[in-house]
């Protein structure tokens, strides 16, 4: 008799991907996935080691599901993904009772845990970064969105990231892999993918041949907008390094590519960024963004920073904040700098205070707040296509969707909606969302 499972996913979408991977190959085995843990006998924890909060609040988790075994003896515990590859067997003894550790290349195997599990064996540690990505079938059958990975790992060297430790420094899935597995899920009923790796635009990167002057990642995206049923595409994340025209023209001459991008600077410092060893400059990425914004003026960008980082003082700061102006971003993630043990930045003597730091952040988010509205004003009482992705948890009849330049829109609505594209008038606008009505009689 299988098991029945629940997994509990922290961190990225490649985390939520990874998941999904591991509920396949239960599936496959004959176990179930449960949607409540407390309905579970398998509770999995698939870990994020970005920055020393996330790895606290899953090792917290970790925690309490271990003390439920003392009224539940058949229940097994374990933990997989990226804190799981970095720390290893060293889990058992932060977490005493853990039945599992799953590293970054074995998602594939849980499976085989369970079933060692079953035979008697109280602690299995399977580690080891995988040497190309792993992808059972195709997940997300039926859902109106699907996110697909298409290379793991990072080639960079990012003097604050951990990636490469816990990820390796970078594969690839076979182009034909990646187009039959999105062929399958429009089959399926999906019609948006989001394409997934650490460096998206780097996928293929000194081992598949650019043709007639496009990248191996634009040849990719010509496949996909290709292929019959899919009406969005959209990708997360791409690096500055290897952003060129090429990919700047797919945004024109791909009907199904949405109109956002999403692009980590980290900071706009000449002096931070090269020892945060990125790779580019101020101008460089400067530039590239307000070529982005010229070209199609209502395309959403949004950026990930780190305020704080060793060694920041107030000028640093100052050109990050000065750049975050000129570019007028629809969205931001700010970060304060987490010391990743392992990583050449963690070592600094110049640590920035974390007093400095926060606000530092509170003054960029604060600033975020006055573009975001403002470019949200641009689309007030117009109507736009929405691609109804789901609803609110608290109100299903409030329908959650996404228009074509990435912004995030709600309007009343049923469940016959889901997976169509719906015109939608704008009637109100947050920071971080629109409001409005369906036109047509749905």
């Amino acid at each position: 008799m299988g098991r029945r499972a629940h997994i509990i996913t922290f961190g990225c979408q490649m985390n939520g991907r990874d998941s999904e991977t591991m509920a396949g190959a239960l599936e496959e085995a004959g176990h179930g996935i449960v949607a409540r843990e407390e309905e579970a006998d398998l509770l999995v924890v698939n870990s994020c080691s970005v920055r020393d909060g996330a790895e606290t609040r899953a090792l917290g988790r970790l925690r309490q599901l271990v003390g439920r075994r003392r009224s539940n003896r058949h229940l097994r515990v374990g933990v997989a993904g990226c804190m799981a590859q970095r720390l290893g067997e060293e889990l058992f003894s932060l977490v005493p009772g853990l039945n599992f550790v799953l590293g970054t290349g074995q998602f594939a195997r849980i499976a085989e845990v369970v079933g060692r599990l079953d035979a008697g064996e109280e602690r299995i540690a399977l580690l080891g970064l995988e040497t190309a990505p792993c992808h059972r079938r195709p997940m997300g059958h039926g859902r109106p969105s699907a996110s697909v990975t298409i290379s793991t790992g990072c080639p960079m060297a990012c003097s604050y990231c951990i990636v490469p430790r816990t990820r390796g420094t970078g594969t690839f899935r076979p182009m034909a892999d990646i187009v039959r597995e999105v062929e399958l899920l429009a089959e399926g009923g999906t019609r948006e993918v989001v394409l997934l790796g650490q460096i998206v635009n780097f996928y293929g990167q000194r081992h598949l041949p650019s043709v007639a002057g496009k990248s191996p990642f634009v040849q990719l995206l010509e496949r996909i907008n290709a292929v019959a049923g899919i009406e969005r595409i959209r990708f997360l994340s791409p690096h500055p390094c290897g952003f060129r025209e090429d990919l700047i023209r797919c945004f024109s001459d791909l009907p199904k590519l949405c109109h956002w991008v999403h692009l980590p600077l980290q900071s706009g410092s000449d002096r931070i960024l090269r020892a945060m060893r990125r790779g580019y400059g101020r101008e460089r990425a400067l530039s590239l963004l307000l070529s982005l914004r010229r070209a199609f003026p209502e395309m959403s960008l949004s950026t990930d920073l780190i305020v704080g980082f060793p060694g920041e003082d107030d000028r640093d700061f100052q050109m990050t904040e000065e750049l975050f102006s000129a570019v007028d971003f629809d969205m931001a993630y700010i970060f304060r700098y987490s010391p990743r043990t392992g990583t050449p930045a963690a070592d600094r003597t110049d640590q920035v205070p974390d007093a400095v730091a926060a606000e530092r952040q509170q003054i960029l988010l604060r600033r975020l707040a006055e573009t975001s509205l403002r470019r949200n004003r641009l689309f007030l009482h117009r109507t736009l296509p929405v691609f109804v992705e789901g609803f609110l948890e608290k109100n299903p009849n409030i329908c959650l969707g996404h228009g074509f330049q990435g912004k995030k829109v709600f309007f009343p609505g049923s469940v016959r909606l889901l997976g169509r594209t719906v015109p939608v008038r704008v009637e109100e606008i947050g920071v971080s969302s629109l409001r409005g009505v369906a036109v047509e009689n749905i």
